[in-house]
């Protein structure tokens, strides 16, 4: 089905691409990235590395029987992990049409995520957007805003 656009028709086509470039409705997209993120983040947990893909230090001593005997770092209780990946307690996570939020309120975190001022704990960054999530979130709201042009 063709559509006509006449001169007169222009400013207001371009103003109102404008505000969908500016301002696009994608929720539906964005929760679909917090969800992959969430998997990669997940990821990440299990094979010990952050979202940028660098290796977490080893743990310095050996868990006692009975707790996390893979020796991998912040998993020893899943309850990090959980917090991010999961809906759980100390979860937090925000969608709306223009962004997304995702972190914790487990109190170590923050310890864990930038490492402690004294050295005696590692920073292991565990929170972020890896490559493959910002590569496919460009290319889903890119997507997304030109099928809301389409139908100005």
């Amino acid at each position: 089905m063709p559509k006509e656009i006449r001169i007169e028709d222009l400013p207001e086509f371009l103003n109102d691409t404008v505000k969908v470039t500016k301002h696009p409705q994608s929720e539906h997209v964005m929760r679909e990235i917090v969800e992959l993120t969430k998997e990669q983040l997940r990821i990440g947990f299990e094979s010990g590395v952050s979202p940028d893909g660098a290796r977490w230090p080893a743990l310095k001593y050996p868990r006692p029987p009975g707790h996390n005997q893979n020796n991998k770092p912040l998993i020893d209780t899943e309850t990090l992990m959980d917090s991010v990946t999961v809906d759980h307690e100390e979860h937090v996570e925000g969608v709306t049409s223009e962004a997304l939020t995702l972190g914790t309120y487990v109190e170590y975190a923050g310890v864990h995520q930038e490492g402690s001022e004294d050295g005696n704990i590692p920073q292991r960054k565990f929170l972020g957007f890896n490559k493959k999530v910002k590569d496919h979130a460009t290319e889903e709201v890119a997507d997304d805003v030109i099928k809301q042009i389409d139908n100005l």
